[in-house]
């Protein structure tokens, strides 16, 4: 896994994107948990397909016969 450090998108910053100004706290608090888990389901998923395709490449390729 990289060693970045990861940011948690805060209140204030979702707040200030159009459509999310008016949430309150706890709704601004549940759509950044929800953010955060479907932004870790698609990471999961994309690592799987890396993987999936690396695992392709080291099969045999069979050749249709004449």
């Amino acid at each position: 896994m990289n060693s970045k450090l990861k940011k948690r998108l805060s209140i204030a910053e979702l707040k200030s994107y159009p459509g999310f100004e008016n949430y309150t706290d706890e709704m601004a608090e549940e759509t950044i948990a929800s953010l955060e888990t479907l932004s870790i389901l698609f990471y999961e998923h994309y690592q799987k397909s890396i993987q999936q395709k690396e695992i392709l490449k080291t099969l045999p390729t069979s050749k249709a016969e004449d």
